[in-house]
């Protein structure tokens, strides 16, 4: 049934496009606006901008535009009366009951209907009817649920009837095939027909993270009627896959929950419907679960558009631990912050909060949290494989593995030396392994095209991928930005040799010639006048993908000012960890010939006093003793 142009005005009035958007993008305020990474297409620059006065979305990289309802209907392959009913419902505006289903409409909008509609049934069943308020509410009453509960999650009772759901929808012209495919009915084996597939059991209605119904969860009431025979009723069957749920894509209670997690930037993720209820009900609301399944790729990405950590709860026993530690790489991998904690022996977070209320469960999670590293030695160290030497090597070798998921490369550090610290070894060992590992040098980070590569039908070169560190970023966006004087800031105290290898010293040597002539044109670079990887780097560094880190400060002990707010101190931070970084390469190439040296019997002398003098200068450089040294113009600074 048509939807009413003025309610269609006002559906679009009372959403907030940045509300929609943010459930798909990660937005970050720019001016007046928002922007963030184009859902539309692959990019690295955001160029996905929002404006909220407007109501309006448009992306620069591909041209994608448009409003609220456009985009949730581009994103989600919904029709347009779809959309419009699902922002209804989210902004609390009633609709026109929907009528027979169009036999021309899209089967994918058939079937979100049939489960809006069961789920509505499921609810009436165990609210309005008898036999719902005396097995399925009593249920949930016993295990603690208020009604506000039970409304917010929908929950509902499936009645011990052979076709109870079948025949109110075929009442309500929903036809038994739509039914089928949406996974709520089963054919007999009999005869033709089909017949409900959930009978007598309590509802948990599985939403997307924008609040459609996708399936269900039913779980088998206490009182139920004792198994016969050799069949044993599961206690848990869920809707299968179909066309609109997707288990590996799905966390339930994200559509509740992702407020509280965005305004936390923390999730918690825990086994069961039953545990992700009664910590909404305790007033811990930053809680999903994975649906019975081991954590996939997709459910982690969709927590990185809400969360910047995720908290694992496991069960203390062997197979909680062996889950945790699958889900530490994926979410590492998202670029996501790992944390683990083991709730007490005998304990769920049902359970817990039950007895000891939410202000408790988040006081035991907030003492008791662990970071990956910690717990992969803690799970060594119990399993006592740190008594041998091979074993702290197979400890340190999956510790360094999961750091090598991290993409920031400065936490990799960070992590690198929590590492050595609860392992008892010199970082320096980690750091030379852990390169050995990743096969391509710490903190070495792709510098990104500086808009999609182009078909090669469009006769356009392919963009290369140019190693680049990101200290060495932040000092070319510098002077780049703030010409001569801060060339001559950064070039009087580094050396050409101190800058990697290929396009990266080729574009600082670029600035020096520049500076030698007397005026840094900063459009030649990104005009292309020197080349591709110089203009690639160029446009990429000052599109702010290589602004310095604020994690150095928290991880190094670094102060970190702003690029913009104070670049002369933000040149210096980023000139002292080049500097340590190619310290920390020299100690290594010295520890490698001592090595050497030792098992060819010779004379070490003079490899000891190069690791004195480098100690020493590394303690200079931190000191920041180096901002002293050299006073030369950058002309001289060349050799």
């Amino acid at each position: 049934m048509m939807i009413p142009e003025d309610k269609v005005e006002e559906v679009k009035a009372a959403t907030d496009v940045v509300d929609v958007v943010s459930d798909y993008v990660r937005l970050k305020k720019a001016g007046s606006n928002f922007k963030g990474l184009c859902p539309f297409h692959n990019e690295k620059t955001p160029s996905f901008n929002v404006n909220p006065s407007m109501g309006i979305y448009k992306c620069f990289g591909c041209g994608e535009g448009g409003d609220a309802i456009s985009f949730l209907m581009k994103v989600e392959g919904l029709g347009f009366t779809e959309t419009v009913r699902l922002l209804a419902e989210k902004a609390g505006i009633e609709l026109p009951e929907e009528g027979a289903q169009d036999p021309h409409a899209d089967e994918k909008e058939s079937v979100l209907h049939a489960l809006r509609f069961a789920a509505r049934w499921y609810f009436e069943q165990l609210t309005r009817t008898d036999t719902g308020k005396q097995r399925g509410l009593a249920y949930f009453e016993g295990r603690g649920l208020s009604a506000e509960t039970i409304k917010k999650f929908g929950l509902g009772f499936a009645p011990d009837q052979w076709d109870g759901l079948l025949k109110a929808a075929e009442a309500a012209q929903i036809k038994p095939e739509i039914l089928d495919a949406a996974g709520l009915v089963l054919p007999n084996k009999s005869s033709d027909g089909f017949h409900d597939r959930f009978r007598e059991r309590a509802m948990f209605p599985i939403l997307s993270h924008v609040g459609k119904v996708l399936g269900f969860g039913g779980r088998v009431l206490p009182d139920s009627a004792p198994p016969t025979g050799d069949y044993v009723p599961p206690k848990y069957i869920n809707s299968p896959e179909t066309r609109v749920y997707h288990k590996s894509r799905v966390l339930y209670g994200l559509f509740q929950g992702k407020q509280a997690i965005r305004g936390e930037e923390e999730v918690i993720l825990v086994e069961g419907y039953t545990d992700v209820i009664s910590l909404h009900q305790a007033d811990v609301e930053n809680v999903v679960a994975s649906s019975g399944t081991a954590l996939t790729p997709e459910q982690v990405k969709a927590l990185g558009r809400y969360a910047k950590r995720v908290l694992l709860l496991y069960d203390a026993d062997s197979a909680g631990a062996a889950a945790a530690l699958r889900g530490i790489d994926l979410i590492l991998r998202e670029g996501l912050a790992a944390y683990v904690v083991a709730l007490p022996e005998g304990s769920d977070p049902d359970s817990f909060v039950q007895q000891f209320g939410g202000e408790a469960f988040r006081n035991y999670l907030q003492k008791n949290r662990q970071s990956f590293v910690h717990f992969k030695v803690a799970t060594a160290r119990r399993a006592g494989t740190l008594g041998t030497p091979e074993g702290q090597a197979e400890a340190a070798r999956s510790v360094l593995e999961s750091i090598a998921q991290i993409p920031d490369t400065v936490a990799q550090d960070g992590y690198i030396r929590v590492a050595a610290e609860q392992l008892g070894v010199p970082d320096i060992h980690l750091r030379v392994q852990f390169r050995d590992l990743v096969k391509g040098g710490r903190r070495s980070t792709p510098v990104p095209p500086p808009r999609e590569a182009p078909p090669p039908d469009e006769g356009l070169p392919t963009p290369v991928t140019i190693a680049m560190r990101p200290e060495e970023g932040a000092l070319i966006r510098l002077m780049l930005e703030h010409g001569r004087p801060m060339v001559e800031h950064v070039l009087g105290h580094m050396g050409l040799d101190e800058f990697s290898e290929g396009p990266v010293r080729q574009i600082v040597e670029q600035v020096l010639e520049q500076y030698q002539t007397g005026q840094i044109d900063r459009e030649a670079f990104i005009g292309g006048a020197f080349g591709p990887a110089v203009q690639q780097i160029a446009t990429g560094v000052l599109m702010d993908r290589h602004a310095v880190s604020k994690n150095w400060q928290k991880l190094a002990g670094i102060g970190v000012p702003e690029l913009n707010g104070e670049p002369y101190d933000a040149a210096a931070s980023a000139m002292m960890l080049l500097k340590l970084d190619r310290v920390e390469e020299a100690i290594a190439l010295i520890i490698r010939k001592t090595y050497a040296a030792e098992q060819a019997g010779d004379d070490l002398t003079d490899l000891q006093r190069q690791m004195q003098d480098l100690q020493h200068l590394k303690a200079q450089i931190e000191r920041r003793e180096f901002l002293a040294w050299g006073q030369e113009a950058p002309a001289e600074n060349e050799a």
